[in-house]
């Protein structure tokens, strides 16, 4: 039984496809793989996109074999989300939004976010947005009240959300859990200094290999982000 990553290759290897393999690997979790695109990234923010046919990307996810979970990334448009959603099987799953490089480079048109949060968004066991990925699928502003963003992405189908507040300012970087009817649950790290890239598919990873551990959600959140405070 294996966890399987459905993302992007990034060429860089920071981010995508290589840095989700390097958390299963740490966690010595069995791992497959279904490729959604192949990106050419470079220091300087350029990057160019290649995306796989969907029905190539349904043909690996269908070949994966019996699943614990699985993490869901860079999807690239709505005929690959549409592949997806109708190839996955009922497994807990986490959905980390990548819509674009830190550069602003999109990697998921208008076209696949609407089909993203029609037909995946509702099945997550988490979506896992940062704040500006968060405010693109609200049309909140990114400092928007927690409660508020909460209510919209609870009334577009999340069943559950971990709100990343590493884009935000202060002394510590504070994720919340936020759940319907549940009080939120705070996650907060020292903030330092810098940026590293792959953060976003190193916590989402780290959580799905928790959930197919059978950690309910909160505590594969816990125990991601000490996994992701660590790697940093």
């Amino acid at each position: 039984m294996s966890v399987l990553i459905i993302a992007g290759l990034d060429s860089s290897t920071g981010a995508g496809l290589a840095r989700d393999l390097a958390v299963m690997a740490d966690h010595a979790i069995a791992a497959r793989v279904a490729a959604t695109a192949v990106t050419a990234q470079d220091a300087a923010g350029g990057c160019a996109v290649l995306p796989v046919p969907p029905a190539m990307v349904a043909a690996q996810i269908r070949a994966a074999g019996p699943l614990l979970a699985a993490k869901l990334g860079m999807l690239a448009n709505a005929g690959i989300v549409v592949a997806v959603a109708e190839a996955l099987p009922d497994v807990p799953f986490v959905l980390d939004p990548v819509l674009a490089t830190s550069a602003g480079v999109s990697l998921l048109d208008p076209a696949g976010r609407a089909a993203m949060i029609a037909r995946l968004l509702p099945r997550a066991a988490v979506v896992t947005p940062n704040l500006p990925e968060a405010a693109i699928l609200t049309g909140l502003a990114p400092g928007a009240e927690l409660d508020h963003t909460a209510s919209v992405l609870f009334a577009m189908g999340a069943r559950a959300v971990l709100l990343k507040g590493g884009h935000a300012e202060g002394p510590e970087a504070i994720d919340w859990l936020l759940r319907p009817e549940r009080a939120p649950l705070r996650f907060a790290n020292v903030r330092k200094p810098g940026s590293r890239r792959g953060t976003g598919c190193t916590l989402a990873s780290a959580i799905a290999v928790h959930l197919a551990r059978g950690h309910d959600l909160a505590t594969a959140c816990a125990q991601a982000k000490r996994y992701l405070a660590a790697w940093i």
